[in-house]
Parts: C-alpha cells; sequence; structure tokens
C-alpha cells in the first residue's frame, strides 16, 4: 500500500507472519525525531510512525493488549489491503 493510505481508526490485512494472517488497527500516527551525525554534519531525520493493535485474522475477537510501532514506510511495505474493523 502507499503510505498515504494509512489512516487512524483504519483496519489492514497484514503480510502473514509463519502462515498466520493478522490485521491491525491503527491507533496513532505521529512523528519522532532523530538525528543522525557523520563527522561534522548532521542531519535531522522525522519520521512518522504507526502506532497499532493486532489481531489473529482466524479469531475475530480480541486485539492485543500491547501497542505495537512500525515507521509508517515499514507498515505500509506490509498492510497488503485495508478490511472492515470487526
Amino acid at each position: 500500500m502507499n503510505p498515504d493510505e494509512i489512516k487512524i481508526g483504519h483496519c489492514y490485512s497484514m503480510t502473514p507472519i509463519k502462515g498466520r494472517r493478522t490485521i491491525a488497527r491503527v491507533t496513532k500516527l505521529f512523528r519522532i525525531s532523530a538525528l543522525a551525525a557523520y563527522e561534522t554534519e548532521s542531519l535531522e531525520l522525522n519520521p512518522v510512525v504507526v502506532r497499532f493493535v493486532w489481531r489473529h485474522a482466524a479469531y475475530p475477537t480480541g486485539w492485543s493488549t500491547r501497542q505495537q510501532q512500525l515507521l509508517l514506510d515499514a507498515f505500509a511495505l506490509a498492510a497488503e489491503n485495508e478490511v472492515a474493523c470487526t
């Protein structure tokens, strides 16, 4: 998916991990500040982070109790398509 298609409150079917398909519900999108330095030059980066809860697609009840987070680009790469949050 494209990173600009990821929205708060929406659910996404994720690439299967060890044969298990998961559904992720986005709870927050935010920027973090990071500083990368190379000798005398420094570069400030502000990547967007996606915070989400997840559940196994085969078991439609029970979202994870702990939130996970990924960089927006990594989340968009793993998200296959938008699905209903049932």
